[in-house]
């Protein structure tokens, strides 16, 4: 018999997001029997952007664009977010039917209320769709905005992306155990490794736990992402690696947190600043080229 082609997964992850990549790593790979290839890819697949209107959310926005190419341009491969905790064996999702569409996505996640996120979860057709990462980010400004192209439309023609993939792929911070297949942790300040009351952290908490009991990840690397601030330092109390403060209450392990002067995705919430800013600065220029006898008055109204 002809060898199983892998299933091909490429997650979005920046460093900040290492950990939480290696746990859902570990939940794929508990619940499929089946081959499988994992990948954390960032924005060191795509070229860097200078005009602020256009420069990346994340450290990973862009990469998913480079995925027919990294794939060979040959076969299928899934994107996802790498904020995520799969339950069931992705081999479901892998198997639906492309039936003439190029991106597949989950069933009723384009009416979702969080619009933009149904393209947090795609199965790629990689030998029909001839994306060029360096031409599409070129293209930002010129073609589309940058909301447009997160939702992957204006790379597409109608009916190029259907909904196949089975509901339940990409529940956004809400888990029904009857219907959850991936939970999608989406709100970045509550994200279970940064914050110790989502009401579904347990579950992550839980998935973390088994990766040390299998010896997939020390102790000592769990604290060394607490001591860069990637992970909040009550992660180490519930996990039983340290003492200070009840482990199995989230409001204790919360107090815990800020008592150590912990801010949820500091460095994230810094680039976020800093984009803000510079859209700031760009917004004042352009102002003051079109008008300049109103300089004074744009220099004011822009400031910090």
């Amino acid at each position: 018999p002809m060898p199983t082609e892998p299933i091909r997964i490429y997650c979005g992850a920046d460093r900040s997001q290492r950990l939480a990549f290696r746990v859902l790593e570990h939940s794929i790979r508990r619940h499929c029997a089946r081959p499988l290839e994992i990948h954390p890819i960032d924005n060191g697949d795509a070229p860097t952007v200078s005009d602020p209107r256009y420069a990346p959310y994340t450290q990973f926005s862009f990469a998913r664009f480079a995925i027919p190419a990294l794939a060979g341009r040959h076969g299928k491969a899934v994107y996802m977010d790498s904020d995520m905790l799969v339950f069931r064996d992705i081999g479901e999702l892998w198997d639906a039917p492309f039936n003439g569409a190029k991106i597949l996505i989950e069933e009723g996640s384009r009416a979702q209320r969080d619009r933009g996120k149904h393209a947090a979860v795609m199965l790629l057709d990689c030998a029909a769709l001839p994306w060029d990462v360096g031409r599409i980010v070129a293209d930002l400004g010129v073609r589309y905005d940058y909301n447009a192209l997160m939702a992957i439309d204006p790379l597409l023609a109608t009916g190029e992306m259907a909904e196949r993939i089975p509901a339940g792929w990409n529940d956004l911070d809400h888990y029904d155990p009857s219907r959850t297949r991936n939970l999608h942790f989406t709100e970045i300040r509550t994200q279970p490794w940064v914050c110790a009351t989502h009401p579904h952290g347990a579950l992550w908490a839980d998935e973390l736990r088994r990766l040390l009991n299998a010896g997939a990840i020390s102790a000592a690397e769990v604290e060394q992402e607490i001591a860069q601030g990637y992970a909040r330092p009550s992660l180490a109390i519930e996990l039983g690696l340290a003492s200070g403060a009840a482990e199995d209450d989230p409001a204790a392990l919360a107090a815990y947190d800020q008592s150590q002067g912990f801010v949820a995705h500091r460095q994230l919430l810094a680039r976020f600043a800093e984009r803000k800013r510079a859209l700031r600065a760009w917004r004042r220029d352009q102002a003051i080229r079109e008008r300049p006898w109103l300089g004074w008055w744009y220099r004011l109204r822009y400031r910090e």
